[in-house]
């Protein structure tokens, strides 16, 4: 499918700005967005996290990197890493999106031993049996998110998602749709994010992690430009954010610590790091936080 406008870059479908949220998974009803959005899904893509759609009732068509595809239930859609897809559903559609950021992704990927993940990788699996398992596990992962902030509740949705694909490595047919991105400049941005995943702490320069794809730096910065309209730079810095937002919300941590968790030498640059980034400091971020839990 061709289309004269660029394809949209989005955290979650329907909002208007990108923001980096703490939060590593994010979850919904599966009929909660198609409805507000008329049970159609324009063409977009997410930088940053992979998509699994269950699908539990209904029906409705993908469009995955141009490949059309027709949805039956009960199935899992798996959408990777800027992916372009869209969907259109029947509106009798009942199930739930899961939206897991690369940092949670790849901790389970440690856990299962494993390189990648069925989790991680673009296909369709058709759900043939032990049905009343995954639905148990999609209930328990909503519920969980659901609930307010509180003691474990990072620990509880990793090793939900850890079952989650247990689950699916175990159950996945071997005729699975796959349907991976091939673009050579994805697989760059892929690595890039790989590399940030691992090393964000060390402070590692863009020329850095160029020189470990075997890229020039300013290609990098293209390719970034191109496919998430940010600089390799504020890549970086959006992980850092991102690590910093999760240990004010969910630790006890003093912002000293936390910086130097985060391998700045000066708490003060990283005060004035975080602030410029969102435009309030560290500790009146923590407030805000715990105001709204």
């Amino acid at each position: 499918m061709t289309n004269n406008f660029p394809i949209p870059t989005v955290q979650f479908y329907g909002e208007q700005e990108q923001q980096v949220t703490p939060d590593l998974l994010h979850s919904e009803l599966l009929i909660t967005k198609s409805r507000a959005h008329h049970f159609k899904i324009r063409p977009h893509r997410h930088h940053g996290l992979s998509q699994l759609f269950y699908v539990r009732k209904g029906e409705g068509e993908a469009n995955i990197d141009g490949k059309s595809i027709a949805i039956t239930a009960p199935s899992v859609i798996v959408i990777s890493e800027m992916c372009v897809h869209d969907f259109l559903w029947s509106k009798e559609v009942e199930g739930y999106v899961l939206s897991i950021a690369n940092p949670l992704l790849e901790r389970v990927e440690r856990l299962l031993k494993k390189e990648q993940t069925t989790i991680k990788s673009t296909r369709i699996i058709p759900i043939k049996k032990n049905q009343p398992a995954l639905d148990s596990i999609f209930s328990l992962i909503h519920l969980e998110y659901s609930e307010s902030i509180m003691s474990g509740r990072s620990e509880s949705l990793g090793s939900l998602v850890q079952l989650l694909g247990i689950w699916l490595e175990r159950n996945s047919s071997q005729h699975t749709h796959s349907n991976h991105i091939n673009s050579k400049k994805s697989d760059y941005l892929h690595h890039y994010n790989d590399l940030i995943n691992k090393d964000f702490v060390k402070h590692k320069k863009v020329e850095d992690y160029a020189k470990t794809l075997g890229i020039t730096a300013p290609y990098l910065n293209n390719l970034c430009q191109q496919f998430v309209q940010k600089s390799a730079l504020q890549l970086i810095h959006d992980r850092v954010l991102l690590e910093a937002k999760r240990y004010l919300m969910y630790t006890i941590l003093s912002i000293s610590e936390i910086a130097y968790t985060l391998g700045f030498h000066d708490p003060a640059y990283f005060t004035r790091f975080f602030k410029r980034l969102t435009k309030e400091s560290p500790k009146q971020f923590r407030i805000n936080a715990v105001n709204h839990q």
